[in-house]
Formats: structure tokens, C-alpha cells, sequence
């Protein structure tokens, strides 16, 4: 890992990284259908676009710029697969040197977001403020472009575990509102935990009940929804209601850890 102390050479380091020509390079797809294939690429920061050799063309060079890009097909790095397999070994540690070496040296390039999402996933427990950057970066890097449904869960983690309370809070109110909507209720869950411990029992329990009657089909998510209500209904002396939701949540996801949980107070 690399010490706080030599922030300013990493980044030194990574800027040279950055604009160093790499030479497992394969083809840049345009926008509109047409393709180069190249045999060099790096990626100009300053100017926002592609310096390539195209392949064939000797030490001619072209800049292609990021607007005209759709997709760029680039080798995977050694690095890749030497982490994928730590990684199967639950050795995450020994990876992340190796995950941090494409950030830098494939910038802009396809493999670096790669890096970045193993990377938030390892960062998440233990240094959840760099886990939060890496996300950031790879949202940066997309224009803004919306994250899958399980990394965006670990961001989440990862910006209750740095304190970021408010700005987790916007981006589930965002998913909420704007989906996707596989990631909807586990979104009311988590907000419905939020809001629990922020002591706003009644927004809690309405994102709970939303969960339950509006995605039947959630899983662990409306299991979790039925369990949090149940006990919230509790604390609010309704044990009638709270009982019902135990009775469901033991029907409908009988193996669950929750519903033998719940066996005890029905």
C-alpha cells in the first residue's frame, strides 16, 4: 500500500503512468461504425483525447478524441488475471498492488475501472473512504454513467462506513426515484436502517412496507423488509400487525436466518 506521506510521488508517478504508450493494444471503436486498429495508445488528459499509433503505420501517430469514441478493446493485462485468481484464493491483500498498478498504468483504458470496482470491494471494510473514490472515479470516467446494482450497494457501505450519512442518503433517494429497480427495495431497505437509527421510526417503517407490498419478488431484500417491520411495529405497540409480518416472513422465506429468528417470537 502506498503511505499517505507519499501522496504527492504517487500521484507524480501516476501521471507519468498515465501518458506512457502501452503496447498491448487492440482496436478503438468510433462512433458510427468505423474501427482502428492501433498498436499503441495512451491517454492525453490535458486534451481529453486518444494519441495512437495506428497498426501498420509505423511511428505515425493520431489523436482520436474521447467525444468520437464509443468502446476501446484493449489486451487484458497481466495483472488482471494474476489478481482474479488471489482474489478466488481469498487472498485480496496480495491483489491489491496488483489492482493498484492498472489504476495507474491503464488509465483511461478500458482495465482501469475493472481495477477500480475489485478494488472498492477490497477497500470497502477496511479503508471505506478510498473504496468511496474508487466508485467516484469510475462514475467520473463514464460521464456520470450509472454503476451496476452491487457495486453501488458497496459505495453505499462504504459512505456510512466513512460518515458520509447525507450523501448516502441523496443517492438512495435518487435510486429510489429513478431506479434500476432490481436495486429499489434493497434501496428502501437500507434507507429504511438509516432512517431507524436516526430515530424516524415512521419513515423507516413506510420504507419497509413499501419493500414488502410493491416487490414480491426481492428476496432476501422483502425478507429483511418483514423482519425490520415487524420489530419496528413492536417498539410502536402494534403486536398484532407484527406478528402478521413474523407469520409471513416464516411462510414465505422459510430457510432464511430472519424467519428462524422470528420462529422465537411468534
Amino acid at each position: 500500500m502506498i503511505a499517505s506521506t507519499n501522496r504527492a510521488a504517487w500521484l507524480a508517478a501516476l501521471a507519468a503512468l498515465c501518458a506512457a504508450p502501452l503496447l498491448a493494444a487492440n482496436v478503438v471503436h468510433l462512433k458510427g461504425g468505423k474501427t482502428v486498429s492501433i498498436r499503441t495508445i495512451r491517454w492525453n488528459a490535458a486534451t481529453r483525447e486518444y494519441v495512437v499509433q495506428p497498426a501498420g503505420g509505423g511511428d505515425v501517430s493520431m489523436n482520436i478524441p474521447l467525444k468520437d469514441v464509443d468502446h476501446i478493446e484493449i489486451d487484458q493485462p497481466a495483472e488482471i488475471e494474476q489478481a482474479r485468481e488471489l482474489l478466488r484464493s481469498n487472498r485480496g491483500a496480495e491483489a491489491i498492488p496488483l489492482l493498484e498498478r492498472v489504476v495507474a498504468s491503464y488509465c483511461m483504458l478500458v482495465w482501469d475501472n475493472t481495477a477500480r470496482e475489485w478494488l472498492a470491494r477490497l477497500y470497502v471494510d477496511k479503508q471505506p473512504a478510498k473504496a468511496v473514490a474508487m466508485v467516484e472515479e469510475i462514475v467520473a470516467a463514464g460521464g456520470g454513467r450509472v454503476i451496476s446494482a452491487p457495486l453501488r450497494l458497496k459505495y453505499w457501505e462504504a459512505l456510512q462506513s466513512s460518515g458520509q450519512q447525507e450523501k448516502v442518503a441523496k443517492d438512495m433517494d435518487d435510486a429510489i426515484a429513478t431506479g434500476p429497480r432490481d436495486l429499489v427495495p434493497q434501496a428502501q431497505v437500507m434507507r429504511g436502517n438509516l432512517r431507524r437509527a436516526a430515530g424516524k421510526k415512521d419513515a423507516a417503517l413506510e420504507d419497509y412496507l413499501r419493500t414488502i407490498l410493491f416487490f414480491e419478488s426481492a428476496g432476501p431484500a422483502r425478507a429483511e423488509a418483514l423482519f425490520k417491520a415487524a420489530e419496528l411495529l413492536d417498539e410502536l405497540a402494534d403486536p398484532q400487525r407484527a406478528a402478521a409480518l413474523r407469520q409471513m416472513l416464516i411462510q414465505q422465506y422459510p430457510d432464511s436466518d430472519l424467519a428462524r429468528k422470528a420462529g422465537g417470537k411468534v
